[in-house]
Order: C-alpha cells, then sequence, then structure tokens
C-alpha cells in the first residue's frame, strides 16, 4: 500500500466531504470499502466505534485509525493530513477574504446546490452498508435502536455504547454465529483479494502493521513527526517577536485542550470554543465567531475547521496552523494507545458481541443523519428533484461522488 495512494483518496474525500462527520463517513467509506476494498465493513465499523469513544472530531479519528490499518503510523499520519488539507487551505482562503471583505455569499450559493447531493450520497451508503451488517432480526433491532435515539437527539457516544450493549445481550440470540461468521470470511476474502491484487508488497505492508514492535518503533515515529510541526512555528514564531510567541502558545493551549477533552464532534466544542476566544480572550466578536461556524458548515470537512478561522483571525496563516493542530493531533495520539488495546482483546467474546452492536448501529446512524440532512437541504423544487436523482445515479449506475458533488455545486451557481 503506497503512502500515495492513501493521500489521493483521503484528499478527495476531504475535497467532497460535505454534509458533517457523517456525511464524510459515507464518501470515506465508498472511497476504501467499496471502491479501493482496502478494509472490509467489520473493519470499518470498529474504526467507527474507536473513533465515537475519542475526544475530538469523529471524521478525523475515522481516518486516524483507517490509515494505521492500512500502513501503520506513517498511513495514519498521512490519512489524517490529507483528508484535513482541502478544508483547512480553503478555510484560510476563505478566511482572509472575509476579513478583507466582510463577506463571502458565492460559497453559500455551492453550498446550496452540494447540500441535496450528500443527502441522496448518505441514502445510497445507508443502503449499502445496511446489506453489509444487518444480516438478522438482532442487526435490524439495533439499527432500529441506533436510528431511534439519534431522532431524539440522544449523544452518539451513548448510541454508540448502548448498540454496543445490546449486541452483548444479543450475541447469544439465534443466528449471532452467522453474522460474526460472515464478517470474518468478509474480511478474510478481502485480505486474500488483496494479496493477489496487489502481490507480496501489500501483504508485507499490512503484515508489518501488525507486528508490536514496528508499531511501537512507528508510535515514537509519529510523536516526532508530530511535534515537528509545532518546532518549527516556534522557531518562525520566536524569529517575529516574544509577542508573537506568547500569543502561539495561547493558541495552542487552547485549542489543544479543546481537542484533548471535549466529547461528542465537532459540534460539541463550539460553544466551548465560543467561550474561550468570544467571552474570556476577546480575540473575536460574537458576530465573527458566528460567521466562521457557518464557513465552518459551508466548506467540505469537519465542523471543527472553525479552529482554522479562529486562529487566522489571530495570528495569521501560523496561527491556523497552531489551532489546527492543536485541535486534531490529541485524539489522534490517543488513538494510538486505544488499537493497541483493541488488539489485544478483538478475539474476547465480550468484544465480538459489542461489535455485532456496533455494526448495525452505525446503519441507523446514517439513516437518522440522512433524515436530519435531507430536512435541512431540501428547501424547494430543485433540491428535492436533485436529492433522489443523485441516490438513483449512484445505484443504477455507480457514479463517483466527485461527479455529483460537482454536478450540485453547478446547480446551486444557476440556480
Amino acid at each position: 500500500m503506497r503512502l500515495l495512494d492513501i493521500a489521493r483518496s483521503f484528499v478527495k474525500v476531504g475535497t467532497i466531504g460535505f454534509g458533517g462527520g457523517l456525511g464524510m463517513l459515507a464518501l470515506l467509506r465508498n472511497e476504501v470499502v467499496e471502491k479501493r476494498r482496502w478494509l472490509d465493513d467489520e473493519h470499518f465499523c470498529v474504526g467507527v466505534a474507536l473513533g465515537q469513544m475519542l475526544p475530538g472530531p469523529f471524521i478525523s479519528n475515522y481516518s486516524y485509525y483507517i490509515g494505521h490499518e492500512l500502513r501503520g503510523p506513517k498511513g495514519m499520519v498521512v490519512a489524517a493530513a490529507a483528508l484535513l488539507f482541502p478544508s483547512f487551505v480553503l478555510m484560510c482562503l476563505l478566511s482572509w477574504l472575509y476579513f478583507a471583505y466582510g463577506s463571502v455569499p458565492l460559497v453559500a450559493r455551492l453550498f446550496a446546490g452540494v447540500q441535496p447531493v450528500v443527502v441522496g450520497i448518505m441514502a445510497w451508503a445507508t443502503w449499502s452498508i445496511g446489506r453489509s451488517n444487518i444480516r438478522n432480526w438482532q442487526g435490524l433491532a439495533i439499527g432500529a435502536v441506533a436510528a431511534v435515539a439519534l431522532f431524539l437527539r440522544f449523544d452518539v457516544l451513548l448510541v454508540v455504547i448502548g448498540c454496543g450493549i445490546l449486541g452483548i445481550l444479543l450475541s447469544g440470540k439465534g443466528s449471532r454465529d452467522r453474522g460474526i461468521e460472515g464478517a470474518n470470511q468478509t474480511k478474510a476474502e478481502a485480505r486474500s483479494e488483496k494479496l493477489e491484487a496487489g502481490g507480496g508488497e501489500e501483504g508485507k505492508a499490512e503484515g508489518r502493521s501488525q507486528e508490536p514492535e514496528v508499531r511501537g518503533q512507528g508510535g515514537g515515529k509519529l510523536r516526532m513527526m508530530a511535534l515537528a510541526p509545532y518546532l518549527a512555528l516556534v522557531l518562525v514564531a520566536a524569529a517575529a517577536g516574544p509577542t508573537t510567541v506568547q500569543r502561539a502558545g495561547e493558541l495552542l493551549s487552547v485549542f489543544v485542550k479543546m481537542g484533548t477533552v471535549i466529547f461528542g464532534g465537532g459540534f460539541a466544542a463550539i460553544p466551548f470554543i465560543q467561550h474561550e476566544v468570544v467571552d474570556i480572550r476577546g480575540w473575536m466578536t460574537a458576530k465573527e465567531f458566528i460567521d466562521g461556524v457557518a464557513l465552518g458548515q459551508l466548506t467540505p470537512g469537519p465542523v471543527a475547521i472553525t479552529a482554522t478561522f479562529v486562529g487566522y483571525k489571530v495570528l495569521g496563516l501560523p496561527g491556523a496552523l497552531v489551532a489546527t493542530l492543536g485541535m486534531f493531533l490529541p485524539s489522534g495520539l490517543m488513538i494510538l494507545g486505544l488499537i493497541h488495546v483493541y488488539r489485544r482483546v478483538s478475539s474476547n467474546v465480550i468484544v465480538r458481541g459489542f461489535l455485532s452492536g456496533v455494526m448495525p448501529a452505525v446503519t441507523g446512524m446514517l439513516l437518522a443523519s440522512t433524515f436530519f440532512i435531507g430536512r435541512s437541504a431540501i428547501t424547494g423544487p430543485v433540491q428535492a428533484v436533485v436529492a433522489p436523482l443523485a441516490l438513483v445515479l449512484l445505484l443504477r449506475y455507480r457514479l463517483d461522488p466527485i461527479w455529483l458533488v460537482l454536478g450540485g455545486a453547478l446547480v446551486g451557481l444557476v440556480t
């Protein structure tokens, strides 16, 4: 598995990843499970479960896990950086336009056309992943529970944990073995296909990522790689003067704290960021912050990319980089330990039962999110046509979602 291939795929998802974390989840699954066949659905849902258990934005947590499964710590860094790069660059550009000219109406028009396409993509992902993960009445019941819980606005982490517990309780009923064995068979088939298609190198790469010694060495390299951007920024800031160093340190401490302790995804961090940057430090006005949150929702990628907007206002481009790293890096370091623990206990009966509940729960979560996004995205007859048309094109012709997103953006410009 080449790092360049990982980077290309994750840059693509990061570029067209409108619709928030679960919207990006649908695109990510299409890329790594359906199209590339790098992972099977069981591995993918493990990434979802682990990502929900960590603080910080969910979608970056998923990308850390997938990258680690593909190429160890190096793949982990490449996957997350590639996923965030498009939204980081676009948010920096929009921040410059906003603070220079006051508004960016073109982005709102583009997004109005893309949103209904995202609804179609999510509906397609719900159908596709449901066929893989819901194999019996237990899975159907758990998926329904997850959907209803999200409709009732339960916290996503609680939904994942609750459905995992349901999976443990129901795993002894009826056809538990068939569902789990089917997932294991899918995993074995996927690995066999990768070895046949990619030759020995890909298999060797996967084997290397399983070795504890390499994982430990890779973890040390990852920590060094993670510190390198901070050290470079400190040197640049030091050359600029002590005031800049102090401000960069404040930015870093604020967003590392957010990325370390805030559970519930990017939206959960918004009120805490507002309290820090508006109420306590006065780095921006309440209106500027609200506009920054809006830009975070209008751009691809996680809404937590609002951190880039704040950092840009405080310290320009270096500040944008510091704030972004602070927001997204802590959970990446945490997931190294969590992956290590999971691999030690993954064969445990209770763990297997937990995962048998999480896998159908992902389908229910996607179904509920499709409804919520559709309710806000479909605001007129044009959107009401675009969303089902996107779904039909995906189901019938298997079009790459990037063409649908581009087509939706064009519709938004001309309507």
